[in-house]
């Protein structure tokens, strides 16, 4: 008999539960704001898609010809820019990994400096670099931080700047870049 009573018992908080979870309305799950801004960074990557121009000028007074081509990859999970700046090639590539967009930028520096992208409410891309940067400000040769103003891109206008630390002095540049070609 206290088999048997055990068993009911067993069984009817089973049922019970099982009731109680048909008839349980879904959870809204909230995504971290960190993730959505930097999935919203990414989806902003990704509709740069295509070659645009301009001219880069940095805060020492050089100005020289740019040009950025994005590209989607990898079935939408990874971007690749090429940009060249006064006829030397470089790479970046932007991607989502664990909530996070991750981007590695492949210098002519020879440095290979990582950054994590967020979008700001103003319509700017900020790339800060990752806490696993091997590089030291005023020791290395390296791209420090990078911005996006994506809040005209869709008009075809993109604002990009930078900081890079060469011979322990920071080099801003800005570049106002006009979409050329769509890929």
């Amino acid at each position: 008999m206290k088999n048997f009573l055990l068993l009911f018992l067993a069984a009817t908080t089973t049922i019970l539960a099982g009731c109680q979870m048909a008839d349980s309305t879904p959870q809204e799950v909230d995504v971290p704001v960190e993730t959505a801004s930097a999935e919203a960074a990414f989806d902003a990557i990704k509709s740069l898609e295509g070659t645009w121009e301009g001219t880069l000028v940095f805060s020492d007074g050089r100005e020289m010809p740019t040009s950025n081509d994005f590209k989607v990859v990898s079935g939408g999970n990874t971007v690749v820019e090429t940009l060249v700046e006064d006829g030397v090639e470089m790479a970046t590539t932007y991607t989502m990994e664990g909530g996070s967009l991750l981007t590695k930028h492949y210098c002519v520096l020879g440095t290979e400096p990582t950054f994590v992208g967020t979008l700001t409410d103003g319509g700017t891309i900020e790339f800060t670099p990752t806490a696993g940067t091997p590089y030291t400000v005023g020791e290395d040769d390296f791209v420090t931080r990078m911005t996006f103003d994506v809040s005209e891109a869709a008009s075809q206008t993109l604002r990009r700047t930078g900081i890079i630390s060469v011979d322990g002095q920071d080099v801003t540049n800005e570049a106002v870049l006009t979409k050329v070609t769509e890929e």
